[in-house]
């Protein structure tokens, strides 16, 4: 089953519209999609190269949060 939460106040990368990204989960994987132009983003949580995400969280609004252990 897949579930998906809206991101408030986040930004499309593609058409800049906000607040129409949402964070999609589903037990194989995880990505954000835009509902207002289908953008879509595999593995938005394992950046490639951290600098450059927290360059983009900033663009998209995404900001995530890591649990206590």
């Amino acid at each position: 089953m897949t579930s998906k939460q809206f991101i408030a106040g986040a930004r499309c990368p593609q058409c800049q519209a906000e607040d129409r990204i949402r964070l999609c989960r589903d037990p194989a994987r995880e990505w954000i999609e835009c509902v207002a132009c289908g953008y879509e983003s595999e593995n938005p949580g394992e950046p490639e190269h951290p600098q450059a995400d927290a360059e983009a969280a900033t663009e998209t609004g995404i900001v995530r949060f890591a649990p206590k252990p």
